[in-house]
């Protein structure tokens, strides 16, 4: 059981499970590679966002929504982690941020995000979320919905991370543990081919307009994009 043997071994380090972000949501605030890999390529990906309506799906601190905020736009949080939740009441009015996910409004957001959520929850967590978005835009709302690249599994170390994996093949859905150097903690991801997310997009009515990714870099002598966003379209 080679992931139980990394657990052992790294008993010393936080391991951050589902639900459990607010044990580090100092580290989420103060990232600063992730959020010029990730933050601002999402941000440009979804244009001028002025006067427009936004859900983030799994915002936590509030991060990017506070980005986007001060673009002008109009954004609501949801997260089920109450506690980190409260972090968002420094940069977003209590008023837009929701605990209980039944009270996200339904056909009502210009665009609706997901940011890094799908790729640590379990499968049919990722085809809810899926449809939770889905049902939140209006008819001619567009999701962007972003994680992990499964491309770079077998990639060992980035700028970003290091992966503890099995020899396990990119067509297999499975988990794996990833130490982040910004906060240095560890947290249980899920692969999953491109192929697989593609199918609960389409499935629960979305168009795919486009598959991007964050900007490549080399380390260590290998290619890398850390995250692929799916732009969608209701």
């Amino acid at each position: 059981m080679w992931e139980q043997k990394y657990r052992n071994n790294m008993s010393s380090r936080i391991v951050v499970e589902k639900n459990e972000w607010d044990r580090v949501y100092k580290d989420l605030e103060n990232e600063v590679i992730k959020t010029s890999t990730y933050d601002d390529c999402i941000i440009q990906l979804i244009g001028d966002v002025k006067n427009k309506r936004i859900l983030d799906y799994g915002g936590g601190p509030g991060v990017i929504a506070k980005a986007l905020k001060d673009l002008g736009a109009n954004v609501d949080i949801y997260d089920n982690n109450e506690r980190i939740l409260k972090m968002a009441n420094n940069r977003l009015s209590s008023k837009n941020i929701m605990p209980d996910k039944n009270n996200i409004p339904q056909n009502t957001y210009d665009f609706a995000l997901c940011n890094l959520v799908v790729c640590i929850v379990e499968d049919d967590e990722v085809v809810d979320i899926t449809k939770d978005i889905y049902n939140a835009l209006h008819k001619e709302g567009s999701a962007f919905v972003g994680f992990c690249n499964p491309k770079i599994y077998n990639v060992h170390e980035s700028k970003l991370d290091i992966r503890h994996s099995g020899n396990i093949n990119y067509e297999e859905n499975h988990e794996y543990l990833k130490e982040k150097k910004e906060g240095g903690y560890i947290v249980p991801e899920k692969h999953r081919p491109l192929e697989w997310y593609s199918k609960i997009f389409e499935e629960a009515g979305f168009l795919i307009k486009e598959i991007s990714f964050t900007p490549e870099y080399v380390f260590k002598e290998k290619a890398i994009n850390d995250f692929v966003i799916y732009t969608l379209k209701k």
